[in-house]
């Protein structure tokens, strides 16, 4: 069976890809991201993602020092419905990712109403002046 000492070594039966396809290949930082983003999914529910062994995930989460133990979390105040997340930066507003990503929508909505407002005065300001 193949490891990573022995290079030439012939793969095993699950180096085939058919259980895991993205068993022995090395960690990308976006499967990293994932784990720690989803850690409260489990390692299970992680490795299906990421299309590894939940062993495999368990060890990295090990490695990379994120915690894998799912507890309850808190529910969102704005939705009711979906968890909020501490680590991110929804969740240190208190909110879940999707109610945290529409009140980011809707600001920057706003945003956008008031330049346009204020170009609209200051083109009438202008045209005023002129007159």
């Amino acid at each position: 069976m193949g490891n990573s000492k022995n290079p030439g070594a012939t793969p095993g039966p699950s180096a085939g890809g058919t259980a895991y396809p993205n068993e022995r290949r090395p960690w990308t930082t976006s499967e990293l991201k994932t784990l720690s983003t989803m850690r409260n999914e489990g390692a299970d529910a992680i490795a299906e993602i990421l299309g590894r062994s939940p062993k495999a995930v368990r060890r990295m989460a090990s490695k990379a020092h994120v915690s894998l133990r799912v507890r309850p979390g808190d529910v969102c105040p704005v939705c009711g419905m979906r968890e909020v997340r501490p680590h991110t930066s929804a969740g240190r507003h208190g909110m879940c990712p999707t109610c945290w990503t529409e009140r980011l929508t809707r600001l920057r909505e706003e945003e956008a109403c008031q330049k346009r407002a204020e170009r609209e005065y200051q083109a009438a300001k202008k045209r005023a002046q002129r007159a």
